[in-house]
């Protein structure tokens, strides 16, 4: 499971990646409040202490730069950060060019291969239409 092997990582890899996370959220230039929520959600996942929510809740209004965060993080952990960075870009319904731009250049940074972001996209749009199909059912 993705949120396990993100609570896996070391306490300052987690708030790290978190932070990564924020500035996904923010590259379109706002932070709404389906962002907000799977921020949250996610730092809740990986058990982050409350004073580290709170750090990172006031990064909601002045994200981080992201390429310092995800120098934190070990590259090993590629598919993690984007997946869910991926996740938190398309949670509000889109991704915006911006966001995606953002995808490759962490992508880039990570010296991961092309076909792990084109991996996580799938990825999110699978978990989203089956979101989507509990509703219509429901």
């Amino acid at each position: 499971m993705l949120l396990g092997t993100a609570l896996d990582l070391p306490v300052e890899q987690r708030h790290a990646l978190l932070e990564v996370l924020v500035a996904v959220a923010a590259a379109d230039g706002a932070i709404v409040a389906e962002e907000a929520a799977c921020v949250e959600s996610i730092m809740g996942a990986v058990m982050l202490h409350p004073e580290a929510r709170t750090s990172l809740r006031n990064q909601l209004t002045d994200p981080p730069l992201w390429s310092a965060s995800l120098a934190e993080i070990d590259p090993k952990h590629a598919k993690t950060v984007l997946f869910l960075a991926a996740y938190v870009a398309a949670v509000d319904g889109a991704y915006d060019k911006a966001e995606v731009r953002l995808l490759a250049q962490m992508r880039e940074a990570l010296e991961a291969d092309p076909s792990l972001l084109e991996d996580a996209f799938t990825w999110v749009e699978s978990g989203l239409n089956w979101m989507a199909s509990l509703h219509e059912n429901a």
